[in-house]
């Protein structure tokens, strides 16, 4: 069975825009930890990888990225204030 262009995109998107740019943004953000773009970049690549451990069903994973979303998101409020 031939895959649709449409099909083509969507496995393009999650491959690219999913795993490689999450995972960038994993490697790249605890350089700046401390600014407000370490910390964006985090919850960014934390949400990114969040779809990947839910389409491979490893709930445990998925549960580590929502704590670790939430310290960073509170980290960055208080940054913020």
């Amino acid at each position: 069975m031939k895959k649709t262009k449409k099909q083509n995109r969507l496995e393009w998107l999650y491959q690219y825009g999913v795993i490689y740019f999450g995972t960038a943004c994993m490697m790249l953000s605890p350089f700046f930890i401390d600014s407000t773009y370490g910390k964006l970049g985090m919850m960014l690549g934390l949400i990114l990888i969040t779809v990947q451990t839910q389409k491979t069903k490893q709930y445990n994973l998925s549960l580590l990225n929502a704590v670790g979303f939430s310290g960073y998101l509170y980290s960055l409020i208080k940054t913020l204030l």
